[in-house]
């Protein structure tokens, strides 16, 4: 039974920093993320988010700066990678399965390629329904060292700094939403 409740633990905690490393990259609109103390989420807090927040500079789009499709699962799967191996969240995610790390990738690239005005449509639910909850509540350094991951993959595949910068800001500015202890 502990064993048990330790991996459905492990899977949701998972999916939420997953779903965290999205929303932080893309800084969804805050408009987008309800929670409440229901235990049913309403249709709307399940529907598929589509905002677009990446800014255009000269007539590219942040998709196009950080290199398409492409370079983007390389940051994800990066990212990924950093966030799997840290001492202090990579706990979150040991008992998921191939399939389990395979849907949260896909759904991380097209989120991120979505977000960044690329042609992709995200269909997971908002950052702030996802995280609600989770292990207690996420700690700012849980958070921190999501941050620091994702900061980590921007560097091994030499993003630009002002690339590195934009995406680092996005992730900062769901602390407030996601962190709650």
């Amino acid at each position: 039974m502990k064993m048990q409740k330790s991996f459905i633990k492990t899977v949701w905690m998972g999916l939420i920093c997953t779903a965290l490393l999205v929303g932080i990259i893309f800084k969804l609109s805050p408009s987008l993320a309800y929670s409440n103390r229901s235990t049913t989420p309403s249709a709307q807090q399940l529907a598929p988010q589509t905002t677009i927040i990446a800014r255009k500079y000269s007539g590219n789009s942040l998709y196009d700066r950080l290199g398409g499709y492409n370079a983007i699962a390389a940051v994800i799967d990066d990212t990924a990678q950093n966030v799997f191996n840290d001492p202090l969240i990579g706990k979150y995610f040991i008992g998921l399965s191939t399939n389990s790390k395979q849907r949260l990738r896909q759904l991380l690239i097209d989120q991120f390629t979505q977000a960044a005005g690329g042609p992709a449509v995200y269909t997971g639910r908002s950052m702030k329904l996802s995280h609600s909850g989770i292990g207690g509540g996420l700690t700012n350094a849980e958070y921190d060292a999501f941050v620091n991951g994702i900061a980590q993959a921007l560097d091994k595949n030499n993003v630009n700094q002002r690339e590195k910068q934009e995406v680092l800001a996005f992730a900062n500015s769901f602390r407030d939403e996601i962190v709650e202890r």
